[in-house]
């Protein structure tokens, strides 16, 4: 499967919004955008209306080698100083929803497994806190009135969807796609609708080391070995294991890795892969710096060439990180900025 469905499979991790009784007043809801390494996978909501508040979940799931939705939700009682009815813990999410809250420690429950433990700030201003929850890192940045924009929590990046703002699902751009328009043959192209901005990709990273050709289709063949199967599985995210079944993100973590011991460092592309006259579906492969200059992209999921007629790079990251700018721009095709098309002879 050349697709990033395995990504459906990870735990989503709560949520966090703001604590104390003016976050507990104030009623309305936000919709949240769930990247993980970069890669758009489901939604988040809150609500918090009469003394309810409200945590959905929607997100890719896959079984059987189908794409689809997973939805969970809960519903919490709680106080007017934003604490679970009856207790006295603050529910992950609104802890931070709406305005840095105060540098110290309360205690804080992950809406969705029920967990609860401490949630620190240890440092804020008016637009931004950073601190732990659950003893995971996390930085949130506001806007002007206090309205959380974003959170990143290790690999994990949440970003605030505008009010009324309509976003194609994830679940739905893994399993549907993107339709491809133009004849068929040509090289793939984002058009940008309306005043969409036009984006770059970098030919290379500035850390990329440079390889011969041999040397890095060799690790990609091995690479391409090491699965025995081509599916879904946890090895989509994380970079180890040997032996089991991976989708292409895994397969180019475990590219990443195995340069990276060899002293070499490579790009993690975030793109489309468009085949057969499909549709254009997420996709990742590698890229490497080649000695005397130029690059060479690399696909290890399927060894096939990349070529522009049927990979279309988005964004060029590192492997280790969040990919906040591949996570940007794939929140652009799920808004509907571009169109995917192919280019005409005269392009």
């Amino acid at each position: 499967m050349k697709a990033l469905f395995a990504i459906a499979m990870l735990a989503l991790p709560g949520i966090p919004a703001s604590t104390g009784a003016e976050a507990a007043r104030a009623a309305g809801s936000a919709r949240f955008v769930f990247a993980w390494r970069g890669v758009p996978v489901g939604t988040v909501g809150l609500s918090l209306e009469a003394g309810r508040f409200t945590y959905t979940s929607r997100h890719l799931h896959v079984r059987d080698g189908q794409a689809g939705e997973r939805v969970r939700e809960v519903t919490l009682p709680v106080d007017a100083a934003g604490r679970v009815a009856g207790g006295d813990a603050v529910p992950q999410a609104l802890w931070l929803w709406r305005g840095p809250p105060p540098e110290g420690c309360v205690k804080g429950r992950e809406e969705l497994s029920g967990q609860e433990g401490p949630h620190c700030v240890t440092a804020r201003d008016a637009t931004s806190a950073e601190g732990t929850m659950l003893g995971a890192r996390f930085r949130a940045r506001y806007d002007g009135q206090g309205r959380l924009q974003a959170l990143e929590v290790g690999d994990s990046r949440f970003t605030r969807a505008a009010p009324g703002e309509r976003l194609r699902p994830p679940p739905e751009l893994f399993a549907d796609g993107l339709p491809v328009e133009g004849g068929a043959g040509g090289a793939l192209r984002l058009r940008p609708r309306q005043d969409a901005p036009a984006f770059t990709v970098p030919a290379r990273l500035p850390d990329m080391t440079e390889w011969t050709p041999a040397e890095a289709r060799a690790l990609s063949a091995k690479v391409h070995a090491a699965f025995p199967e081509k599916g879904p599985t946890a090895a989509d995210w994380r970079a180890g294991g040997e032996g089991e079944a991976g989708g292409c993100l895994a397969h180019a973590l475990r590219y990443a890795s195995l340069a990276r011991a060899r002293g070499q460092r490579v790009g993690l592309v975030h793109g489309l892969l468009a085949v057969d006259g499909g549709p254009a579906r997420p996709h990742a492969w590698v890229r490497v710096a080649l000695k005397g200059g130029g690059t060479l992209d690399l696909d290890p999921t399927s060894l096939d060439p990349v070529r522009p007629d049927t990979h279309l790079p988005l964004a060029l990251v590192p492997p280790e990180g969040p990919a906040l700018e591949a996570g940007e721009r794939w929140l652009s095709l799920l808004r509907g900025d571009f169109l995917v098309v192919r280019a005409t002879r005269t392009e």
